[in-house]
């Protein structure tokens, strides 16, 4: 019956934000990478560069789902902002090597198949996503937080 409220609830504000809507474009990349990639043929040559890009693809949505219920839920209010924003950094800088690595690599496979030629397309497209992220990401790291503003007390007029 407080004005307490728990720290851990849903974030209507989080589903409203810039950060959503990038980690909602990096999973639609995601999922449609690794639809497109599972879906093609197996290679004459092996099925290396395939298996590595689904690795990458698969990978990269599992941790891009984690981080997502992190924020909805509000956890990475645990963290200090800083840290969470370097986390944040961290992990598309690694996914943005990683799917510049594997679109090349499936790419190859695009000129045998059209379907890993779409895997490439939205693996790029991933790429760009989590590059965008990371950039908004360090952004944000480099402004202040803005700080709490307080309503002045209204005087009651029985002075």
């Amino acid at each position: 019956m407080g004005s307490c409220r728990s720290v851990f609830a849903f974030q209507w504000e989080y589903v409203r934000s810039p950060f959503f809507v990038l980690k909602a474009i990096e999973l639609f990349c995601d999922l449609l990478s690794i639809i497109l990639c599972g879906a093609g043929p197996n290679l004459e040559e092996g099925n290396g560069r395939r298996g590595f890009f689904l690795f990458v693809c698969i990978f990269a949505l599992i941790i891009t789902v984690v981080l997502l219920i992190i924020c909805l839920i509000n956890l990475k209010a645990m963290f200090h902002r800083e840290i969470w924003h370097k986390i944040e950094i961290g992990w598309c800088t690694f996914f943005a090597l990683f799917y510049f690595i594997g679109s090349i690599v499936i790419a190859t496979a695009g000129k045998e198949n059209g379907v890993y030629a779409g895997a490439a397309t939205f693996g790029f497209l991933a790429l760009f996503a989590y590059i965008a992220d990371g950039v908004y990401q360090f952004m944000q790291l480099r402004n202040p937080p803005r700080p709490e503003q307080y309503a002045p007390n209204q005087a009651s007029g029985n002075a």
